[in-house]
């Protein structure tokens, strides 16, 4: 009796050791079918299907996980793209505007040149753009091209990539790592962040404006270029020069008769004294419309100036063009003589605008006044 306890937990011990599965038909008559399974081999069954589920579970968890970076590298190859074309049409952008600030410098020279104002020195051939002053308060970022002050013409391409480049952390990223992208191109290094979106266009707003604002300029440099050109012309053409150095003897106005010394009559030029056979000179751009004797006046050379324009030299001793010749201020076009209504050597140098005599001393004065 007192081994019955010892030979029940055998009993018991010795089932523990094994699973049974029964298999019950639902057809009369069949019988009922037992599988014992040592627990060993379930245990181990269990084991290798919760190892199988979980390699399964990483390798998919892998495969998504692939399949997603791989989306997202072409999200981001499309972004790089898209911003390397956008940073090669601010390149472009860059060196157009270049292009019409080195021909607005070149516009300034000549319009300088042309009016003898002292040549700008290569350091002051700079655009101001103060006025386009801009921050991004949101990344950080400001917008050093429009704060940079004078901006030289060597200079948009390199604000450029300051405004692309940014510290972040160890790494950095430029333009020279993104020019090298092209749409085929397979390798791509370092994307653009998509926070630099906003700043590059910003920067092409502003280049924009920059560019309308030079193409503005450059359309008065050109208006200005114009409006010199025919103040030169008509400056060039003014009968304002001295027609030869020497004494007055007569000014224009009212005189006395120079031969009876009676009476008074009115004197429309003046008359210069000077060496006899000394060379007489146009005093302003034209053409000749008279050049011969006409009685009192001697031998007489009347120039058209244009811009209503006459002026007349008289008593001269020889003629040295024709009508119709072409002259230029300083020419040389008659000799100092005593031809006609004279009482010496001299020449009587006359001025009329619009038809009407007036003192050539007044666009002498205003060409002294001006510094020719």
């Amino acid at each position: 009796m007192n081994n019955y306890p010892l030979a029940r937990k055998k009993k018991d011990k010795k089932k523990a050791s094994h699973l049974t599965m029964m298999v019950i038909p639902h057809c009369q008559g069949a019988h009922i079918k037992n599988f014992r399974i040592p627990i060993w081999v379930f245990k181990s069954f269990m084991v290798l299907s919760i190892s199988c589920i979980l390699i399964v579970t990483y390798f998919t968890s892998g495969y998504f996980l692939l399949r997603y970076t791989k989306q997202e590298n072409i999200v981001l190859k499309e972004v790089n793209i898209a911003q390397a074309k956008e940073i090669n049409e601010l390149k472009g952008l860059a060196g157009t505007m270049k292009e019409k600030l080195e021909y607005l410098i070149q516009l300034d020279q000549e319009v300088r040149q042309k009016v003898g104002l002292a040549q700008s020195k290569k350091e002051d051939n700079v655009t101001d753009i103060n006025t386009l002053r801009s921050s991004r308060s949101n990344n950080g970022y400001k917008l050093i091209a429009m704060g940079l002050g004078p901006l030289s013409i060597e200079e948009p391409i390199s604000i450029m990539e300051q405004m692309v480049s940014k510290q972040k952390g160890n790494s950095e990223l430029s333009v020279a790592s993104v020019m090298n992208v092209t749409p085929n191109s397979g390798d791509m290094e370092l994307p653009i962040p998509e926070n630099e979106i906003d700043t590059l266009d910003d920067l092409k707003e502003q280049l924009a404006l920059m560019d309308s604002m030079m193409t503005q300029q450059e359309e008065n440099m050109n208006k200005l270029n114009t409006d010199v050109d025919k103040q030169l012309t008509y400056l060039q053409a003014l009968p304002d020069a001295w027609p030869i150095q020497g004494r007055i003897t007569s000014w224009f106005g009212w005189r006395s008769n120079p031969y009876s010394h009676k009476g008074r009559e009115f004197h429309d030029g003046i008359d210069i004294a000077s060496t006899y056979g000394a060379p007489i000179r146009a005093a302003g751009d034209g053409v000749v419309t008279y050049a011969g004797y006409k009685g009192s006046w001697g031998r007489l050379v009347v120039i058209s100036h244009g811009y209503g324009y006459v002026s007349q030299y008289a008593h001269n001793s020889s003629i040295l063009v024709k009508t119709g010749d072409r002259v230029k201020k300083g020419d040389i076009i008659t000799r100092l003589g005593n031809t006609g209504r004279s009482t010496g050597p001299h020449v009587h140098f006359g001025v009329a605008k619009n038809g009407t005599w007036i003192n050539p001393m007044n666009l002498i004065n205003e060409a002294k006044e001006r510094g020719e």
